[in-house]
């Protein structure tokens, strides 16, 4: 209840999807903000100032001392924390959270007037900060944030802080988000898209030996999650592009098992004819000895749907939100057991 509202990360109930939605709301109209400012702090765990965090971190001081200098083991080693938060530690993404509370404020005290269209979303130590001009985020948001953040013994990255146009378009938790001829479109970022596509060729080439249906069991959950994290923007045709790269990757390795025999006889083997693609079959046996029929899951049946973001003021730890959070859990079985991915179409 302490962090900011436009705070998605590390929080109960909030998801990146929220603060995907929430851009899309800052920026989508005719008359919104035309300019952003990626915001990237250096090193933002590691470099939180300790004495800002005893002095206005509102919990016992000798418990937060013991948890700051309390180390960390990595590998079978141990390292002593001297600065920042404990790396892995359970209440690092909570500190980080409190230290950088206040941050929409000081972006907002910087350029008040309605007309500077200033705005901020915020994942973790990750942000984006909206405004009219690049003159305003440039000399006035840009310093006053510096400030914020000199404050708590944090710097911006001066490489990777930028400020963009939103016809430029820009990239923020894996997506690309950018205005064609004045329409906002979200799509999945080009760099995340390559990154998958290379994740799973590498794991269909380390299971060379692996059978059909145990490969798919690799395969599938890789493939529904990716595709349920892009689900609510525009992502129908970069899910096909993926799938034929999937697609491409499987019937080379198919052919690699069999380099003596010819397609048609790989297609009998490893596919199931459907009227607009063949779906990659397998079997794999239970501990119990009982045989599972497994089919290759197509990302491109999964169900494009906008995301309901969160309310600004919701949190599960005010009661008189337990009914609306209730009713969106409910919601969210609901429509993810409806739209489950199908295997063939």
């Amino acid at each position: 209840m302490l962090a900011d509202k436009i705070a998605y990360g590390f929080r109960p109930r909030r998801s990146t999807a929220d603060a995907i939605a929430q851009c899309f709301n800052r920026l989508s109209k005719k008359g919104s903000a035309r300019w952003v400012l990626e915001g990237d702090i250096k090193s933002c765990f590691d470099k939180i100032g300790k004495d800002w965090l005893l002095n206005n971190i509102p919990m016992d001081k000798q418990i937060l001392d013991k948890w700051l200098t309390a180390g960390y083991i990595d590998k079978g080693i141990f390292y002593h924390t001297e600065e920042g938060t404990p790396q892995g530690g359970i209440i690092s993404p909570t500190l980080m959270l409190l230290t950088l509370r206040g941050l929409e404020k000081t972006a907002k005290q910087a350029a008040p007037r309605k007309s500077d269209k200033v705005g901020i979303i915020a994942y973790a130590d990750d942000f984006v900060i909206t405004g009219a001009s690049k003159d305003v985020l440039e000399n006035k948001v840009k310093p006053a944030i510096e400030v914020f953040l000199k404050e708590r013994n944090l710097e911006l990255s001066q490489e990777k802080t930028k400020i963009t146009k939103i016809d430029d378009g820009f990239d923020f938790l894996g997506f690309n988000i950018r205005k064609y001829n004045g329409k906002l479109l979200i799509k999945p970022a080009k760099q995340n898209v390559l990154g998958f596509i290379r994740n799973v060729r590498e794991v269909i080439k380390k299971n060379k030996a692996t059978s059909a249906g145990e490969l798919i069991s690799i395969l599938n959950p890789k493939i529904t999650g990716w595709g349920y994290y892009y689900r609510h923007v525009v992502a129908k045709q970069t899910f096909s592009y993926v799938d034929h790269k999937i697609f491409e990757s499987i019937f080379q390795w198919a052919k690699r098992r069999h380099p003596n025999k010819g397609t048609n006889w790989i297609v009998n083997k490893y596919y199931a004819r459907r009227t607009r693609r063949w779906v990659f079959k397998g079997q794999t046996k239970r501990a119990n000895g009982c045989i599972t029929q497994r089919k290759r899951v197509y990302m491109d049946s999964i169900a494009i749907k906008r995301h309901t973001k969160i309310k600004m003021d919701a949190t599960p730890y005010d009661p008189a939100y337990k009914e609306y959070f209730e009713k969106r859990s409910d919601k969210k079985r609901y429509n993810t057991w409806k739209d489950l991915p199908k295997t063939a179409l």
